[in-house]
């Protein structure tokens, strides 16, 4: 009993774990991909502890986030937008950003997704091996931060 309380332990539950497919999952139909050069979106599928949020990311500085029932317009810095948008177009077609799947908890994980000229990004929460996955993975959650994002848990329903 003891070695297998052990061993149960010993086995690690998380890091990479390659995808055996090689392709992305398709985005919800509920899902609208921004196809201008112009708009981006950030999508965090949240957890049963931590409400999820779209964030649409605009060229000229502004962002909309919708997380819970209001939606906030807010104005973020001028050079995060610039760098964000400047990675984006480096990175090519976002669904062939390479990255590994990766394990994750069922309470606390999440998927972090971004949508760009009409494609979606495979999730960058996972680490990537591309360069281009680990910049928009930063730019990413600096723009959510900027933006407001609240990473506190979900409100008690009573």
């Amino acid at each position: 009993m003891l070695l297998a309380l052990i061993l149960a332990f010993a086995v690690p539950t998380y890091g990479p774990v390659a995808d055996p497919s090689g392709s992305p999952a398709p985005p919800p139909a509920s899902l609208r991909v921004p196809v201008t050069a112009g708009e981006a979106l950030i999508v965090d599928s949240g957890s049963t502890n931590r409400a999820g949020y779209r964030l649409r990311v605009y060229a000229d500085g502004w962002t909309a986030l919708q997380q819970g029932d209001v939606p906030i317009r807010k104005r973020v810095s001028a050079s995060l937008v610039k760098r964000f948008f400047a990675d984006l177009r480096a990175a090519g077609p976002l669904d062939r950003i390479s990255v590994m799947r990766c394990m994750k908890s069922i309470s606390f994980g999440s998927a972090m997704q971004i949508g760009y000229r009409g494609k979606l990004s495979p999730d960058l929460s996972c680490p990537s091996s591309s360069n281009a996955g680990r910049a928009l993975a930063i730019d990413a959650a600096a723009l959510a931060s900027a933006a407001g994002v609240s990473m506190l848990p979900r409100p008690l329903k009573m």
